[in-house]
């Protein structure tokens, strides 16, 4: 009797870890997909941001002035901060 017990015992483990085991996958294959983005901007003459860009207007030395929904034009410093612009 006692060894009918410890077999069921060893036979419960096995299906168990098979189960288990079987359960996760491995996928020893690596994918080396190169990915190319290229920046588009929108038709109606948005950058990615949706601000307009104002192409009656420059900034002090030439930077692109861009317009924001509510009316405000400010235009990108070298370091990226918006400089608004006083009409």
């Amino acid at each position: 009797m006692k060894k009918i017990i410890q077999l069921c015992f060893i036979l419960v483990f096995a299906l168990i870890s098979f189960f288990a085991h079987a359960q996760t996958s491995t996928s020893t294959s690596k994918s080396t997909k190169t990915q190319t983005t290229t920046t588009k901007k929108p038709a109606d003459g948005r950058t990615k941001t949706g601000d307009r860009i104002d192409k009656t207007k420059k900034g002090p030395k030439g930077e692109t002035v861009y317009t924001e929904s509510r009316g405000g034009k400010y235009y990108l410093d070298k370091k990226g901060n918006k400089i608004y612009i006083k009409d």
